[in-house]
């Protein structure tokens, strides 16, 4: 089988950043001269404020930003307060330069992403920025995927041009702490995101679902819609938990095993820090399939993320670049897990995707 030619990726080199030097990247995207444009969330969710406070710090110029609330909400003791609280930081952080912009009403749940990126497209010019910046750890990949991919649609050439020409900047405040806390609850049916790659009936169904943690119910509903030849789970290795990886396979095994008897051999290692890592591999598998699986009709390879937000934004990334379709059950709401009294320490990753650092490579 052929892979991809690694010269060929879109992001084959790269900008990526930790911790404090995210807010070196922060600094460096946004002018003294520019506009910047901030999406985040304003829900209940305690990563929150994480990145809009390193923001609000570093980022240079005219900074505006739109905060979304989540259209599931909390249902834990509390999760009203913490958004209202949420909201006030994020009032006294920006002030008039904030705007609180609820989720769209739509009959179909597939179609809430795009949607809202049409929506913000048109009123807030979001293509217009000389800088935009996606925070996508109070948002849920419903919300966050769409408005990312039309911004990496929007920036690439084609005959009408480069509508946006702007930097991108994709942020995640991790915190494993948090992570665990919230379980999503209430699921509704499973779907695919409009944004994205549809099914198609003729074609053999490739399913990657990147484990993760009191996911079981999620993963069987998508069983269920995508009805899969072949499964191919992603798990995080190397990992800050080196056990993480045999535990989730462990904590899946009735329904990967016994259930949809899958080969051993398909299982994906992904750094669990890296999501340059699975958007690397997600790549280079759906190329495989799809050149092996040319003779009998062709291959959908479809990506549903179940883990963190890091992980998410591979999947993303190369859902994007791979023509890779995207499966989701979207919560009707939360649960906050108590808190065990252990400190968060969430660290930023900051990926940038479009703009300078793009062009100086180019025209090197």
């Amino acid at each position: 089988m052929i892979a991809t030619d690694q010269p060929n990726l879109r992001w084959y080199d790269y900008v990526f950043a930790k911790g404090d030097e995210s807010d070196a990247l922060i600094h460096d995207a946004t002018r003294p001269d520019g506009r910047t444009l901030l999406v985040c969330g304003a829900g209940f969710d305690p990563r929150t404020l994480d990145v809009p406070q390193r923001v609000a710090v570093k980022a240079r110029g005219d900074v505006t930003v739109v905060a979304m609330a989540p259209v599931a909400a909390g249902e834990h003791d509390g999760a009203e307060e913490s958004a209202r609280e949420n909201a006030t930081q994020l009032e006294k952080l920006f002030g008039p330069r904030l705007t609180l912009f609820p989720p769209p009403a739509v009959e179909d749940p597939s179609t809430l992403g795009t949607v809202l990126a049409r929506e913000l497209g048109k009123r807030f010019k979001v293509l217009d920025f000389d800088t935009v910046i996606v925070d996508m750890s109070g948002l849920p990949s419903s919300m966050s995927f769409p408005v990312i991919q039309l911004l990496l649609i929007q920036s690439m050439p084609d005959s009408a041009g480069r509508p946006f020409n702007g930097n991108l900047l994709v942020t995640v405040s991790e915190d494993a702490s948090t992570d665990a806390r919230i379980v999503a609850t209430g699921l509704g049916p499973a779907g695919i995101m409009s944004s994205f790659t549809r099914l198609d009936d003729k074609k053999q169904n490739i399913w990657v679902p990147v484990l993760g943690k009191n996911s079981t119910e999620e993963l069987k509903a998508l069983v269920t819609l995508l009805r899969p030849d072949e499964v191919c789970p992603v798990v995080p290795f190397p990992s800050v938990d080196p056990l993480r990886a045999d535990d989730l396979l462990v904590e899946h095994r009735t329904l990967l095993f016994d259930e949809l008897r899958f080969e051993p051999r398909n299982v994906l290692y992904a750094s669990e820090s890296n999501p340059f890592d699975l958007y690397r591999q997600l790549v280079w598998l759906a190329d495989r399939y799809r050149i092996a699986l040319k003779p009998l009709g062709g291959a959908t390879i479809i990506v549903s993320e179940h883990a963190s937000k890091v992980l998410s934004l591979g999947a993303l990334l190369a859902a994007h670049e791979a023509d890779i379709a995207v499966g989701y059950v979207r919560p009707m709401s939360y649960r906050l897990e108590p808190d065990t009294g252990a400190t968060r320490t969430p660290r930023i990753h900051t990926a940038w995707l479009t703009g300078q650092p793009y062009e100086e490579m180019s025209a090197a």
